[in-house]
């Protein structure tokens, strides 16, 4: 469920209420409102509806024939809605709209010192699980490691021609990775080798799982009924076990040519897997408007 305002010039108020109409809403709220800076008079409209109305009215929105830099358009999530429409038509979660996609994406790929130290917090603890092979430790570098946002970033940057945002997904990936070899490094200095854990998997396995990864994922950033945070987790480790063993073996002793050109491939398997069938299955789903039960 989603509330979107906007707020534009009065005689532009009557086009965005037909096309609110155009595509089934029936409840529009409309109030006039003083901009400061520049002064001028404005229409602040409000529609809460269920999801795919919100991401329909959305789009017909960015479409419309309004000059631009006239219309500013926020969408929020609500947690309830409680008026003509039922239950079952309001809950509806297919499909968020897309600049609530776009902008999470951008916001969760900045590189700030709060992300500097999720990502090396992640780095150390897994590092920690890699060298002792203590899966308790793996597991919760996940929920600290800051991968899977970046890489859609990139994807969907890459996707719709963005090439700002790619660059930003592209550069937080790249400190992910370098701070995850950093961590990696730094525990091996300090506890010594060897490391314990071996359970890589091949590149035909690592492309079967970060299929699915990248496959939920999509599915997850188009529908708001997603757990977005558990797709990240496991896409987390899937990511970040490559460069956190890469750090700690440079430090201890790297295995034969075979072995690494190995796991760096399943790696690159991984990064590529997810980010293509991420973008698939999202694309996918947002031509799918309905619940499928």
């Amino acid at each position: 469920m989603h509330e979107i305002r906007a707020t534009l010039p009065p005689e532009y108020a009557d086009e965005a209420i037909r096309l609110a109409t155009s595509v089934g809403i029936t409840e529009v709220t409309t109030s006039e409102v003083f901009v400061r800076g520049p002064n001028a008079k404005r229409i602040f409209l409000s529609v809460e509806t269920s999801t795919p109305q919100a991401q329909k009215f959305t789009d017909v929105l960015l479409k419309a024939d309004f000059p631009a830099g006239e219309v500013t358009l926020t969408s929020r999530e609500v947690r309830a809605i409680v008026g003509r429409m039922s239950f079952e038509e309001v809950t509806r979660p297919m499909t968020e709209p897309f600049p609530d996609v776009i902008q999470d994406l951008w916001q969760l790929s900045h590189v700030t010192l709060s992300y500097l130290g999720r990502a090396f917090a992640g780095a150390i603890i897994l590092a920690t699980g890699i060298i002792e092979n203590n899966p308790i430790a793996i597991l919760g570098a996940a929920l600290f490691l800051p991968f899977l946002s970046q890489v859609l970033a990139l994807a969907v940057g890459m996707w719709i021609g963005d090439r700002k945002l790619a660059i930003h997904g592209l550069k937080a990936v790249l400190v992910s990775i370098a701070l995850a070899i950093v961590g990696g490094a730094t525990v091996a200095a300090i506890e010594g080798g060897p490391i314990a854990f071996s359970q890589f998997k091949g590149p035909l396995s690592s492309l079967a799982i970060s299929l699915v990864i990248g496959i939920t994922a999509g599915l997850s950033n188009a529908d708001d009924t997603g757990r977005r945070y558990l797709i990240g987790v496991a896409a987390a480790v899937q990511l970040a076990i490559f460069p956190v063993w890469l750090g700690a073996a440079l430090v201890v002793g790297l295995p034969s040519h075979d072995i690494l050109f190995q796991r760096l491939y399943s790696f690159l398997i991984n990064l590529g897997t997810i980010a293509i069938a991420s973008v698939i299955a999202y694309a996918l789903a947002r031509r799918n408007e309905r619940s499928i039960i």
